[in-house]
């Protein structure tokens, strides 16, 4: 008999440190450098609250989840089959697994309203721009998508330097053509990208694989988010400073 589940919503705050434990104490190692691109930031006009929610903001909030969704799979349990077949029982033992799905705030909803605030300020009004855009984030998502894996018991990965190509590539192309804000583009697209590659379209296939508790934006990908973030911050200051 098949597996059959049932989907329903759950609101409710979770604290978990991140999978990658090591990656998270080195960021906050290197907080000094964060705090002089913060400044940095500032000094080339981008405004402190954004400045700081982009360096800081996304690592600190990450150990919070929310949880949104509940799955309830009802496994059809029979240790006696052969038995079973001899003496049909009139009722099916049942074996109840659950998953929640959360959202992790440092690494789906702080990227998520970020990129939703730069494309509004900065993309939405240059038709051509907004266009590429478009284009570069089906693109970037569909070769994420293709490359990253589910581990069971531990989420999606996905290598981490790969939404950093992605991301470069299409900002050098959109900088140079097109002279759009390197800053809105790039951390717009490389986490939109990330969450949509890695997380949304691998949803059915979480439902299917995992139990137990699993983040959009943790785990493994929310490394290649906060990367892909701080990659972009750099170089659109670079970018400032230097044209």
């Amino acid at each position: 008999m098949s597996m059959g589940y049932e989907v329903k919503p759950r609101l409710s705050v979770r604290f978990a440190l991140p999978v990658n434990i090591f990656l998270f104490i080195g960021f906050l190692i290197i907080s000094p450098l964060l705090l002089f691109l913060f400044l940095v930031l500032v000094s080339i006009g981008i405004n402190p609250l954004l400045a700081l929610t982009l360096t800081l903001g996304s690592l600190l909030m990450s150990p919070v989840n929310i949880t949104v969704a509940e799955v309830t799979y009802y496994l059809p349990f029979t240790p006696f089959a052969d038995l079973m077949k001899l003496f049909p029982l009139p009722f099916i033992i049942q074996r109840v697994d659950k998953l929640f799905l959360e959202l992790n705030i440092g690494g789906a909803v702080i990227p998520l309203a970020t990129s939703i605030y730069l494309i509004l300020m900065y993309l939405v009004h240059n038709l051509y721009a907004l266009t590429f855009f478009l284009v570069s984030l089906i693109a970037s998502s569909l070769v994420i998508r293709a490359s990253s894996r589910i581990i069971p018991n531990i989420g999606i990965t996905l290598p981490t330097t790969l939404p950093v190509l992605l991301t470069l590539i299409f900002t050098l192309i959109s900088t140079i053509t097109l002279h759009v804000n390197p800053l809105a583009f790039s951390y717009s697209l490389g986490s939109l990208s990330t969450l949509i590659g890695a997380d949304l379209l691998n949803i059915k296939r979480v439902i299917r694989m995992m139990r137990g508790y699993v983040a959009i934006g943790g785990a493994g990908v929310f490394d290649g988010i906060y990367i892909t973030g701080l990659v972009s911050l750099i170089f659109a200051s670079l970018y400032k400073i230097l044209i």
